[in-house]
């Protein structure tokens, strides 16, 4: 009788049942240690962000989020964390799990698409999950852009402004949606939200159990992390220095001192410095500190604007008025704005901020006045329908002291040209819950969210405010000056 065998397994089937059962155990904190070095060279640097990472994308792989953005700056690992070990780390517990994966950057897209391509496809991988194959016929092998599993899941790579037609999946990932050097711009602001609000809406198998993952540094006030919020996503957000005042802090950030480092292995505070130099303090504020304006404001800061709570007994009275196109439920405000010049001061008394059409703006602008009779001059910038609304005013049944500005320069020309009467203190804005008014009001609930666009400006999603502001400071600072003495002349 032969002796029964005393053959033992070979080594590597031992230490892929080792992976697999600390994988098991550990979830993708495991598999990303285990895995990392399958898809980058440079050994790994794990540091508690990446814990918090892997907490959140796990919490979605279980769906109990499936809304989620990762707010962190460059460096970080973040797209290899979320968009190559991730959804690698999903196929060996769904292989049937379709990816729809977008970046600004045709070339970053397949650039991870390779890499998570390269992961599955490879030895390493393959000796765990046997299950989970890649096609081997030439045209898959060489597939980047989309590939298949034998169990049909799916990775689908395209770009912002790319087609996904014919394309379904059960989860998105949206991995850098702008491009650093145009996130100013608002065609490629708009160009991205529309992508992601007219396009993507219909590219999930299943509605009910779908799930969004954004991962980006955030660029401008109105990027696409603002558009998740709106739809109301959980939000990680790790600053490279620690704010305590940031308004999207984790509350579980083990940091304690401000200004204490993301991860000081990687970025020490002397890299650190460095990269503020050299961004300066607009771009570091957004892309280090997950900030789109640097804490307190660009051009104007918050703490510029001093409080009135009784308006001088004297002074100059003028109203402003930046109007819009037309009444749309998402288009730009009417903002009206009552002011008092009292010498070098500059009062801000009164405003509505409303989406208005044309005949709502000309009795808005009626009705201020009469509430405010101190009024002799109604500025009205000179475009969008402030023709026609100039018109309408300067009629039978008008008001007068109607003057036509037409504005010198772009918006942020504008904003500069006073920015040094902001910060000289002379801008007074009523105080929110303490100014008195003469028909009897008290408070002004309306001011947080002027201090907010000012301080956001010229990356905020509105600027209407601050164009009214910009338009009144300017006239009565020189440019607008002679216009408004004539207008003045005629009550």
């Amino acid at each position: 009788m032969p002796a029964a065998s005393t053959k033992q397994p070979p080594l590597s089937a031992h230490l892929a049942a080792l992976d697999r059962a600390d994988i098991a155990h550990e979830g993708l904190r495991a598999f990303a240690r285990l895995a990392w070095s399958q898809v980058d060279p440079h050994p790994l640097v794990w540091w508690w962000h990446l814990d918090a990472m892997a907490e959140h994308l796990e919490a979605v792989q279980r769906r109990e989020i499936r809304d989620l953005v990762i707010n962190v700056p460059p460096g970080m690992s973040k797209s290899l964390f979320a968009s190559v070990l991730f959804p690698a780390w999903v196929w060996t517990l769904d292989p049937a799990h379709r990816w729809i994966v977008g970046s600004y950057s045709d070339e970053v897209v397949l650039r991870d698409a390779r890499k998570m391509r390269t992961l599955v496809a490879g030895d390493w991988y393959a000796t765990r999950w046997p299950k989970v194959r890649i096609p081997s016929d030439a045209t898959a092998s060489t597939a980047a852009r989309s590939f298949y599993t034998t169990a049909g899941g799916m990775r689908y790579s395209t770009t912002t402004r790319g087609s996904v037609t014919g394309q379904h999946c059960n989860t998105a990932i949206v991995d850098d949606p702008l491009d650093p050097l145009g996130a100013a711009s608002s065609s490629e602001l708009d160009a991205c939200i529309e992508w992601w609000t007219g396009t993507m809406p219909t590219r999930f198998l299943d509605h009910r159990t779908s799930a969004r993952i954004l991962i980006m540094q955030r660029l401008h006030d109105r990027d696409l992390t603002a558009e998740f919020k709106r739809a109301g996503a959980t939000v990680l957000c790790l600053p490279m220095r620690y704010d305590t005042e940031h308004p999207d802090r984790w509350g579980r950030d083990p940091r304690k001192s401000p200004g204490e480092l993301l991860c000081e292995p990687r970025t020490p505070e002397d890299a650190v410095a460095r990269m503020e130099r050299t961004m300066g303090p607009s771009r570091a504020a957004a892309q280090l500190q997950q900030r789109p304006v640097p804490a307190g404001g660009s051009i104007f800061r918050a703490e510029w604007f001093r409080r009135w709570t009784e308006l001088p007994a004297n002074g100059t009275w003028s109203m402003e008025v930046d109007a819009t196109f037309k009444k749309t439920d998402d288009g730009s405000y009417v903002v009206i704005q009552v002011w008092c010049d009292d010498g070098p001061r500059h009062y801000l008394a009164d405003q509505r901020r409303e989406r208005m059409g044309f005949a709502a703006t000309v009795q808005a602008i009626k009705a201020m006045r009469a509430r405010w009779p101190k009024v002799r001059a109604v500025r009205i910038e000179d475009k969008a329908n402030g023709p026609a609304i100039i018109e309408a005013l300067s009629g039978a049944d008008g008001i007068g002291g109607v003057v036509a500005v037409q504005p010198d320069g772009g918006k942020e020309a504008r904003a500069n040209a006073v920015q040094g009467t902001v910060q000289g203190g002379d801008v007074y804005l009523p105080d929110e819950t303490h100014a008195r008014y003469p028909d009897g009001r008290v408070g002004a609930p309306w001011v947080p969210g002027f201090v907010h666009e000012a301080i956001s400006f010229p990356k905020g999603e509105s600027d209407d405010q601050v164009d009214a502001m910009t338009q009144h400071l300017n006239a009565v600072g020189g440019s607008y000056a002679s216009r408004l003495k004539a207008a003045m002349g005629k009550q």
